[in-house]
């Protein structure tokens, strides 16, 4: 049976769920193929191959393209099996009832999966399976119990984007150590996945520190490897056995500079020490809002201005670097709460901050808060994977959209060169949007992440091709909004 994932890159980084899924489905006898969007058409790579399934995994703010692509693909290829998992059929499964998808998976999907291509292959119904939604069950979803131990799972199937990508050829890779968070930040899904998985096993999991280290050896072995990117949630959360044994390994058996993201609340001196040892170069620890109110009441974040701005200096004494996320366009908060992030930032010595534009996501505590209060209506075709558009809540105006447009350029560049504190927020944000202030983010972005960030050995020409792939999407968003 051969399986095409459609993957289409957005935003360089590799869609770890999906490797491991197709890891697992190679594992018990399936073929396993890639058609990426921008680079193939999915039209000839199904004609060409036949597959039985084609499968997604997706976010909200990607999935309108599958499901658009998905009703060309039934009409022209109905005897295919089309099947989509990730974040937004977990957390919105009415999709099954709003596409032509054959089935979504809701949560944890490497063995719900192989389940639905054994039923697939006998030609059986896959009504049954846990996990899997149908316009047939919808109403009786069951899921299984979480993956406990997660050195059972095999190595996520890098290959598949790899060998099929330019993502193989770029020396930073992308590692996951755990699944789950515990915290409730209000714009996250993580309560929401508690939820699903009530009494269904240990929320947040980790894999050994040896299955780890051999993970990274594959990979650097296989593919340029010179930087590497731990995506978990939150990698450390305290200086405990786990932590200790790892900083000794991976300085043993690794000796490449890595970036982590943690919690302001969670990082010690002892921590840092570790992480240093062991060769941390970056951390990240969201601010997500300057104001300490609307950080502890709205968002869920309990910790103070004081402890954000003491643990970048504490990463700033060890000569670690340091990243953070401001959400900007809260509901019901204002230009001046916007610039209480920029500041508390560049208090903080951050040395790279983002300024996303908040966007209500499916079952999300805020997201569904924003709905209730009227402020948005759920047409997900809205929302989108990067931030960096206009804030889709109808309780801000059009000149408010236009300066949190430029906030979200800008902030960083304020970050970078404080000197430019003033200039920026009181007269350029307050200015049209244009291109250029688009510009002048991803040349600042591009020298930050070079210098600081992340030092990948890339050749100069690798991170001005990322800088030119980046720009046509933000100038394509641009023409886009004017049109």
């Amino acid at each position: 049976m051969k399986v095409l994932f459609i993957f289409k890159s957005e935003n360089f980084l590799v869609p770890i769920g999906l490797c491991f899924i197709s890891s697992v489905a190679k594992k018990e006898g399936y073929s396993t193929y890639l058609c990426e969007m921008n680079s193939q058409n999915p039209l000839k790579c199904i004609s060409d191959l036949r597959p039985d399934v084609v499968a997604y995994s997706s976010s909200t703010g990607e999935a309108k393209h599958y499901i658009r692509l998905n009703q060309i693909i039934k009409k022209k290829f109905p005897e295919v099996f089309t099947i989509m998992g990730g974040p937004h059929p977990t957390f919105y499964p009415d999709l099954i009832y709003n596409s032509d998808l054959d089935a979504i998976c809701r949560g944890e999907g490497e063995y719900a999966f192989v389940d639905t291509l054994k039923m697939l292959a006998v030609q059986k119904s896959v009504d049954g399976i846990p996990n899997i939604v149908t316009r047939n069950n919808r109403d009786k979803l069951a899921v299984r119990n979480l993956v406990e131990d997660l050195d059972t799972l095999p190595f996520p199937d890098f290959s598949l984007i790899y060998d099929n990508t330019p993502l193989g050829n770029y020396p930073l890779k992308s590692i996951i150590t755990s699944r789950g968070c515990p915290y409730k930040c209000t714009y996250c899904f993580n309560s929401a996945w508690r939820e699903i998985y009530r009494n269904k096993g240990k929320a947040v999991r980790r894999n050994s520190v040896n299955y780890v280290i051999d993970e990274i050896k594959y990979v650097k072995n296989r593919w340029p490897l010179s930087f590497v990117k731990f995506y978990d949630d939150i990698f450390t959360y305290k200086a405990d056995e786990w932590l200790e044994e790892f900083s000794k390994k991976y300085k043993k058996h690794i000796n490449l500079p890595f970036f982590i993201l943690t919690r302001a609340d969670l990082l010690t001196e002892d921590m840092v020490k570790l992480l240093k040892f062991a060769g941390c170069r970056t951390i990240s620890m969201s601010i997500e809002a300057g104001n300490s109110k609307i950080r502890e009441n709205m968002l869920k974040r309990r910790m103070t201005n004081k402890q954000i701005i003491e643990v970048h200096m504490l990463c700033d004494k060890y000569k670690i670097y340091t990243f953070t996320n401001c959400i900007i366009g809260l509901p019901e908060t204002n230009v001046r709460n916007d610039i209480e992030s920029v500041d508390l930032a560049i208090t903080s010595k951050v040395d790279w901050a983002e300024f996303p534009i908040f966007h209500p996501y499916p079952k999300t505590e805020l997201g569904e808060l924003t709905i209730e209060k009227g402020y948005y209506k759920d047409n997900f075709e809205d929302l989108h994977t990067s931030y960096q558009y206009r804030s889709p809540l109808n309780c801000f105006t059009e000149k408010e959209k236009n300066i949190q447009m430029n906030l979200s350029s800008l902030g960083a560049v304020a970050v970078v060169f404080p000197f430019l504190r003033n200039l920026i927020l009181r007269f350029l944000i307050y200015l049209p949007h244009n291109f250029l202030f688009t510009l002048i983010y991803y040349f600042i972005k591009m020298r930050v992440f070079r210098k600081k960030i992340y030092v990948t050995k890339a050749s100069f020409w690798v991170s001005l091709k990322i800088f030119i792939k980046s720009l046509k999407q933000d100038w394509f968003r641009h023409e886009r909004r004017k049109g």
